[in-house]
């Protein structure tokens, strides 16, 4: 049965991207047939970019000849060159050169897709899978077969430059994974380590969310959307150049209650389960849904003159965990963050060798997360010395609370220098200080931490156990980077950073890159880094809690990666790459279970070692202007030092997606994630969990009136049911969403 549904999808799936390829195809022919030729198509797309050439209906064939020779001259060494990125080496540079595996994901991707937050997104990139974690619901990248931890601290993430990771957790998508798409210019990925020039974090991958300039948006665009679980989202985005200011920025709210999925059995059946005999009453929520709601208000603001910039961000988020700490449905837990962060910043070239670019920089992150993590009535079982059997039984009619709070306080500055020693290399020097102050730790509970017996009553023990200790982190740390083009088609990067933090120690990060156009329209990389993630506070520095204790002698988690990617570009029309990787990895941060009579408590240690290796396949056919298609495929084989596959990642991934656009009006996108099964842990019987397909369909109707677009997005539109890997004690793994939907409307001003 199993084998036939999976038929059906999949005949339903390829009938429907045959359909869009027909039009698509039949679009192009009669476009053809009207006489219009490739090379004027590709000269349009080109002079619309620069603005050189205003209106197509009036260009003349001497400037159509003219920017067609300007074209091929470009692309005859580097091809590309019009998509240049940042992210790679700070300097901007083609893609095809970048001595990296970048991905870039333009504002109209993004709009076509439908996709309405930024974490959504990541679906599509090669090598990336999006699970959801049960405790806080938090967003769980797997890349390159390696699963974040459930804070996903092995990815650096930056918002036009500044770095927005948590120090208490080492991650960014507890606050940034509903980043409105609205405001997105586009979002540059390395797939692979790049702490060689950003230091901790960019482990894994670094992702740059690029939001818009003055420029790109001149005036106001409001937008607004209902979907489903009664999601409510409202965005306002302006820009405008007055004079030699620039101001741009964007607000931003957004509400729902969240999928509802049930859970049917959680750790508190287990426990129930174990106490019945003993007459206690059951006290498990389950079957019950998860909690998945959550409410956010963003603002972003970035002011340019002259030479000076600056921007400036806050947000303040509300949610629920989705099960919770304990794998234990309980109502009444509310999680609160607030970010804000303000960054000023100089650039200053002179005579076109040197440039200096400091900036200075602060942030605040507050958090606030009172959690029930046991429901109503439950009773804990607590074994003393330690042999199996239980000596004393703790009832807590309002459930099992702790209310911790906590505060993270950022000041840094950043002094990047480049200089041309000659025309074809630039040499790179940045310094850079980080000073962190994990402040205004407060803990309040209804146990007491040291007995864990029940207390009448909520009440602040702060001062005697603190849940976590407040420490201050310095870290300095200078960075060398050398890019050099050794010949019009042979580039060499070479890099090195070191970091030093004061309570752990050093890491330094070396990197290498070959780029070599060894024919028109191809370039080979051979690719060398190496890269960290610090331990974040929460691992370092826990304490005073039932289940996890920190760990102040941790070493940092290390990755070698060496990388070789080939790219060609077949004709205007045909661009495919694939790369070949292999990391190894080092110290990974696990928690192990102590000793009796502390066996119910765990301890993060560098216990792991891993080594995986893949290839990454992508190919884009460019039809006309906005007619396309696009695929792409990832094997990766993970396996720990035992040879053992490493828990929650597939080996095989794939995106496809066709876009279409229909003459002027209307444009419809239909794309397609697959993943296949993905493995468990050394110790789950379970089977594997299983392969699933989503297909997702979004159609935009636009230039019908003014400036009004209306765009609708139905997400797993065959409504296929799946789940994401759940602890042993949640049976059914967790569950997600079927069929959703999305509905907004924008007006630009």
């Amino acid at each position: 049965m199993a084998k036939s549904t999976t038929n059906d999808l999949s005949l339903i799936i390829l009938f429907l991207n045959l359909f869009q390829l027909w039009f698509l195809f039949s679009n192009l022919s009669e476009t053809f047939a009207e006489g219009t030729d490739t090379s004027s198509i590709t000269i349009t797309e080109a002079t619309q970019s620069t603005g050189t050439l205003s209106d197509k209906k009036d260009k003349h064939p001497q400037d159509m000849e003219v920017a067609l020779a300007e074209e091929i001259a470009a692309e005859a060494i580097w091809f590309g060159l019009k998509e240049e990125v940042t992210i790679a080496t700070r300097l901007e540079t083609p893609v095809s050169k970048a001595p990296s595996i970048v991905t870039v994901i333009t504002a109209e991707e993004i709009k076509n897709l439908g996709y309405r937050t930024f974490v959504e997104i990541l679906r599509t990139v090669p090598g990336f899978e999006i699970l959801k974690t049960a405790s806080f619901g938090e967003t769980m990248p797997a890349v390159r077969g390696l699963a974040n931890s459930i804070y996903a601290n092995r990815i650096r993430v930056m918002l036009d430059g500044h770095f927005v990771n948590d120090p208490l957790t080492g991650g960014a998508l507890t606050e940034f994974d509903d980043f409105p798409v609205e405001n997105i210019k586009k979002i540059e990925i390395i797939r692979g380590p790049g702490s060689a020039l950003y230091g901790e974090n960019a482990f894994s991958a670094v992702i740059e969310i690029i939001t818009k300039d003055a420029k790109d948006i001149d005036g106001v665009k409001i937008s607004s959307g209902y979907g489903s679980f009664d999601t409510y989202e409202e965005n306002i985005i302006f820009g405008k150049v007055l004079g030699k200011i620039e101001i741009s920025g964007m607000l931003h709210y957004r509400q729902t209650s969240g999928f509802n999925g049930i859970i049917e059995s959680d750790s508190q059946t287990n426990l129930d389960n174990a106490l019945s005999p003993l007459g206690f009453s059951a006290a498990s929520q389950a079957p019950g849904s998860v909690h998945d709601g959550r409410q956010e208000y963003d603002m972003h603001l970035k002011v340019a003159y002259s030479d000076f910039w600056f921007q400036g961000w806050y947000s303040n988020k509300n949610f629920d965990p989705f099960v919770g700490p304990q794998y234990a449905l309980a109502d009444g837990s509310s999680i609160e963050d607030n970010h804000v962060f303000g960054e000023v910043g100089y650039r200053k070239s002179i005579d076109e060798k040197f440039t200096i670019k400091p900036r200075i920089y602060y942030d605040q992150i507050d958090a606030d997360n009172f959690v029930k993590a046991l429901p109503d009535g439950t009773t804990l079982p607590l074994d003393i010395n330690g042999d199996g059997i239980p000596d004393i039984f703790n009832t807590f009619p309002d459930g099992f609370i702790g209310d911790a709070k906590v505060s993270e306080k950022i000041v840094g500055t950043e002094i990047p220098f480049d200089y041309k020693l000659f025309d074809e290399n630039t040499l790179t020097l940045g310094l850079e200080y980080r000073l962190i102050n994990q402040t205004n730790v407060e803990f309040f509970t209804n146990f007491d931490p040291a007995t864990l017996s029940p207390l009448p009553s909520i009440q602040d023990v702060s001062d005697d156990y603190p849940f976590i200790k407040e420490v201050t982190r310095r870290i300095w740390a200078v960075y060398l980077q050398d890019t050099w083009d050794i010949t019009d088609t042979l580039n060499l990067t070479l890099g090195v950073r070191h970091d030093q933090y004061s309570d752990f120690g050093g890491a330094t990060s070396p990197r290498s890159g070959l780029t070599w156009a060894f024919m028109k329209n191809a370039s080979l990389k051979v690719l060398y880094g190496e890269a960290f993630r610090a331990p974040n506070f929460i691992e370092m520095f826990t304490k005073n809690q039932p289940a996890i204790l920190g760990n102040e002698d941790l070493d940092p988690e290390k990755i070698k990666t060496y990388e070789v990617g080939l790219s060609y570009q077949f004709n205007k029309h045909v661009t495919s790459s694939i790369n070949y990787f292999y990391n190894d990895i080092e110290d990974l941060i696990v928690l192990h279970s102590l000793p009796p009579p502390n066996q119910n408590t765990s301890q993060y240690e560098n216990a792991g070692n891993a080594h995986v290796q893949g290839i990454e396949m992508e190919t884009k056919v460019n039809i006309v202007k906005d007619n396309y298609i696009f695929m792409n495929y990832t094997f990766q084989n993970p396996e720990d030092n035992h040879g053992n596959d490493l828990p929650f990642v597939a080996q095989h991934y794939g995106n496809f997606g066709v876009n279409v656009h229909y003459p002027k009006y209307i444009n419809t996108n239909l794309s397609t994630f697959v993943s296949g099964s993905r493995s468990r842990e050394d110790d789950d019987p379970r089977d594997d969990l299983s392969a699933y397909a989503l297909l997702n369909l979004s159609v935009i109707a636009k230039e019908f009136f003014k400036t009004l677009e209306i765009q609708g997005t139905v997400f797993n539109l065959l409504d296929k049911d799946y789940s994401d890997p759940g602890p042993t004690v949640i049976p059914d793994d967790l569950p997600r969403p079927g069929r959703t939907f999305f509905a907004g409307l924008s007006y630009q001003f």
